[in-house]
């Protein structure tokens, strides 16, 4: 394990999400809890409450899908040459890190922010495909 800062803030959320973490709590503690979304914008917002943390430099699009369809990205956080920059992962070691410093700390690369809009909520052409198929079954045999 860690530091004691970082047992303690296992704890609190432990307590907070009552239950506890599965196996990748170390390499992504919000999605340990199965949190996503909104759950991970109210466990952030409840951490920097307890601990005295402003998060004001947290840029969720490169944490997690805050406002999102489950499962798909919105907003792209895009590199200097245009590709999208995979998810950075909430750890412990972040978190104790924003603790010591009284704000979230993370060194954010060079970027720019694609947003797909409504394109996003669109189903993708695989559920398409099955609905339009579906159709003409019900058509040919009914």
């Amino acid at each position: 394990m860690g530091t004691a800062l970082q047992e303690e803030i296992l704890d609190f959320a432990v307590q907070y999400c009552r239950g506890k973490p599965n196996r990748t709590w170390q390499k992504d503690l919000p999605g340990a809890f199965g949190l996503d979304g909104a759950d991970v914008t109210d466990f952030l917002e409840a951490f920097a409450g307890h601990y005295d943390v402003d998060l004001s430099g947290c840029l969720w699009e490169f944490h997690y899908n805050a406002d999102e369809p489950p499962g798909r990205r919105r907003v792209l956080p895009l590199d200097a040459f245009g590709e999208v920059i995979p998810y950075q992962p909430i750890t412990l070691e972040l978190l104790e890190k924003a603790v010591l410093a009284g704000k979230w700390d993370y060194d954010y690369p060079e970027h720019t922010i694609k947003d797909l809009g409504f394109a996003a909520h669109l189903p993708d052409w695989r559920h398409l495909a099955a609905v339009g198929m579906l159709g003409m079954i019900w058509a040919v045999f009914w």
